[in-house]
Formats: structure tokens, sequence, C-alpha cells
């Protein structure tokens, strides 16, 4: 195989790799929430203080949001169970989409 054989190879390999990531990020996003859902807990937000940055909100803010302790939801993502969440740095966050699926459900 010569050089040039070897990274046509690699490139391959890495778009085929980059396609599966987007398969992969696409399936594992959430069905929206329904509208009247996403808005009650948007004022629910609002009516506790809680700031919504980017559409999602502190692991703290989730769980009163939710009425459960922060070290519920934090038990559950350290589980097998968890509600779908965001790193950003080493903050844990919720979306306000996800948190008004499982608003009222006992998960």
């Amino acid at each position: 195989m010569t050089g040039d054989d070897a990274l046509a190879l690699i490139d391959s390999a890495i778009a085929a790799l980059r396609r599966l990531r987007e398969r992969v990020a696409e399936a594992a996003e959430p069905a929206p929430a329904p509208a009247s859902d996403l808005d009650d807990i948007r004022q629910a937000a609002a009516d506790m203080g809680i700031s919504v940055f980017s559409g999602t909100v502190s692991e703290p803010d989730a769980a009163r949001l939710l009425g459960r302790s922060y070290l519920t939801l934090r038990n559950r993502r350290l589980t097998d169970q968890p509600i779908p969440f965001e790193r950003v740095g080493r903050s844990v966050r919720y979306r306000l989409e996800v948190l008004a699926k499982h608003r009222g459900t006992g998960t």
C-alpha cells in the first residue's frame, strides 16, 4: 500500500465516522414537548426566578422545576436512568424541552 492509498483509506474512514456521529446525534435528540408544556415550564422558571440560558437550566434549578432533589437527578445521571442532559464545561445543564416531557410523569 502506498502512502496515497493509506491517506485515501483514512479519509474514507473519517468520513464514515462523521456520518455515523451525525446519525447518532439525530437519534439522541429528544422529541419536542408540546408547546403548552414548554410554555408552562418556562413560566414556572420565571415565577421561581430561575435563569434560563440558551434554553437550559442548571441541575439544582432543574430539580426545583421537577419538584425533586438535585441529588435525585445526580443519582439518576450516574446510574442507568438519566434524564437527558448536556455538559457545559463542568456544569450539567438540562433543556427545558426535556424537563417539560418529564415534568409530572413521576420520573
